[in-house]
């Protein structure tokens, strides 16, 4: 288990969700979300050290992201439309998805494998 520095996921949180600190309650939704996917995060890391700490933070800073997304759009609708505006929301949880992927892809190396394969190889 690694103990990842919670001010370090809360700053690449910020850069990738474009939330800014605040006193209010959407900030501290903001905060334990960090705190609970750097918790997550440092359970599944592999080894000790600082080694794959900052690539560990911007995961757990991306699947923060992609959970408060997933909680926004359960609390709004996917489109609002009057005569003169069309706002369609659909696509941000798509693209927080992929950067979650894409984090978690570069830190392969430092994390516990999760899935096994029971079968047989042929050579």
């Amino acid at each position: 288990m690694k103990r990842l520095r919670e001010e370090e996921v809360l700053k690449k949180f910020s850069l990738y969700s474009g939330e800014e600190e605040d006193e209010g309650p959407r900030w501290e939704l903001c905060r334990a979300l960090c705190r609970e996917c750097g918790e997550w995060i440092g359970n599944k890391a592999a080894g000790e050290g600082e080694k794959g700490l900052g690539l560990l933070e911007s995961l757990a800073a991306a699947e923060a992201f992609y959970q408060l997304v997933l909680l926004d759009g359960a609390l709004t609708p996917e489109s609002l439309s009057s005569p003169e505006v069309k706002l369609e929301i659909g696509k941000r949880e798509e693209k927080a998805l992929k950067l979650a992927r894409e984090k978690r892809l570069a830190c392969r190396g430092f994390l516990q494998e999760e899935e096994f394969y029971f079968g047989s190889v042929k050579a």
